[in-house]
């Protein structure tokens, strides 16, 4: 099973280029005569059984070897995974799985002092041979029933985190079986699984990311179905009711994600009239369905802030005052956030067509002697964030601008040493690099909170653009 990634475009640590929401992703069916197809199987069954005997005989030299250890070695053995190992085949991890849980129950067993510590690892090994059992569709009702035995056990010992723990793992291969097999009695399974979970115990961030992003891949995989939206419901239910707010976010972002899949396409390029038209049926939802999640807030702020031109900044604030109705009954515990990156966006609006000061110094300490006859840009970035770092890397050898007839200027949001300063401007000679303090207080006196962010001036130091930076 590889790592699940984040669809992208929604909710994925919000990057500025968000809302690429173009449909269910397809899977190419592709039909093969019955002769081809038998003969494809056989060789497929051929490689994968000669690799499982392979894999069999290494597992058992293993156990030999593992009874030359001491209990601390074994524990060790049991403990880590090769570095490589979401890159193996299937075959190959399963293999490796397999030994170290049979080291494992080994020494679970032995009653000595490390026998706590290797259930734990236990939990862990099963619960990533179960994921990976249902992603290739090998019967995995043994793996299933070692867990519920573990379960059982940790119960019996007043063990309440590891019995959550088991109840989660379950949870996570139940919901991965769909992305192989979506029959109702699979969505059941997978549904009651997701039920069985207490909310308490959901505090694990990166944890409960996991589930997240499993039901939001499903989303983009499988039919729009009742059984689909029942799913998504009781997820989003068990995530928002958790007392961890990034937690709770993720489930509000879940149940946000079913109501504005479909209004929350790319805006269109064609024509100002066909984007125009996206925002009313956008903002119809928002204010028929308001959002739950702080996220999906930002995600609409983000599509108003395209709005900030001369052309359409009367729009933009019109729906501005909407959504901040709107928002005006948002739960208290995201109210913060939203009410920031509302007062964010309105201040944006207000620079428009006005006269700014471009005071400040470079980053030796040379003073900013603007405006000085020429159109300006200030390009905000953040280098600790890698999509931000490349844009800018790319943008700076794009040649989109003139470094004779306009001004550059490069405002990191992360606080950088003299030293990445000066390194920095070296790589970017034709442009001017701001010191920590200007480019800081640039970012405030335009409400900059996206990034990689552009603000453009003309020649009298007038802003007449700001928005995402594009290569």
């Amino acid at each position: 099973m590889h790592d699940p990634k984040l669809p992208p475009g929604f909710f994925a640590s919000i990057p500025v280029r968000v809302f690429n929401l173009t449909g269910f992703r397809l899977g190419a069916l592709l039909k093969y005569g019955a002769v081809l197809l038998v003969a494809v199987i056989g060789i497929a069954s051929a490689i994968f059984y000669t690799e499982a005997e392979v894999d069999r005989n290494s597992s058992n030299s293993s156990i030999v070897k593992s009874q030359e250890l001491t209990d601390q070695e074994k524990l060790h053995t049991v403990s880590q995974l090769p570095e490589y190992f979401s890159e193996m085949l299937p075959v190959e991890r399963l293999g490796i799985l397999k030994s170290k849980i049979e080291i494992g129950e080994v020494l679970a067993k032995s009653d000595g002092e490390f026998a706590d510590k290797a259930t734990e690892q236990l939990v862990s090994l099963y619960g990533i041979r179960c994921s990976l059992e249902e992603s290739e569709g090998i019967d995995s009702n043994q793996t299933y029933r070692r867990m519920a035995g573990l379960r059982q056990e940790a119960i019996a010992a007043g063990n309440k985190e590891r019995a959550a723990t088991l109840d989660f793992l379950r949870a996570l291969a139940a919901t991965n079986r769909l992305n192989r097999r979506a029959e109702k009695s699979d969505f059941r399974f997978a549904a009651d699984a997701i039920l069985n979970l207490d909310s308490s115990n959901l505090v694990k961030v990166n944890e409960a990311r996991k589930l997240f992003v499993y039901v939001l891949n499903l989303l983009e995989t499988l039919p729009d179905t009742d059984s689909t939206k029942i799913l998504i419901s009781v997820a989003s239910d068990k995530l928002s009711e958790s007392p961890e707010l990034e937690v709770s976010n993720l489930g509000r972002s879940l149940a946000d994600y079913t109501k504005y899949y479909r209004a929350s396409k790319e805006l269109p390029s064609t024509s100002r009239e066909e984007r125009l038209k996206l925002y009313k049926d956008l903002f119809e939802v928002v204010e028929d369905s308001p959002p739950q999640s702080a996220a999906t807030y930002k995600i609409i702020v983000q599509l108003l802030d395209r709005l900030v031109n001369r052309s359409d900044v009367d729009i933009a604030r019109t729906l501005i005052d909407r959504l901040s109705k709107v928002a005006s009954t948002v739960d208290p515990k995201i109210k913060i956030r939203v009410d920031r990156s509302l007062a964010n966006i309105r201040m944006r609006t207000s620079v428009l067509g006005k006269k700014v000061n471009l005071s400040g110094s470079s980053y030796d300490g040379s003073p900013l002697q603007l405006p000085n006859g020429k159109p300006t840009t200030l390009l905000f970035w953040r280098p600790t964030d890698v999509e931000s770092a490349k844009h800018i890397e790319l943008l700076a050898s794009s040649g989109r601008f003139d470094q004779w007839n306009s001004n550059v200027l490069f405002a990191s949001q992360s606080k950088l040493t003299e030293k990445s300063l000066k390194f920095l401007a070296n790589s970017l000679s034709s442009f001017t690099v701001l010191d920590n303090e200007t480019a800081k207080r640039l970012a405030e006196d335009f409400a900059i909170d996206l990034m990689p962010y552009e603000v453009s001036l003309d020649k009298d130091g007038t802003v007449v653009r700001l928005g995402a930076s594009n290569n």
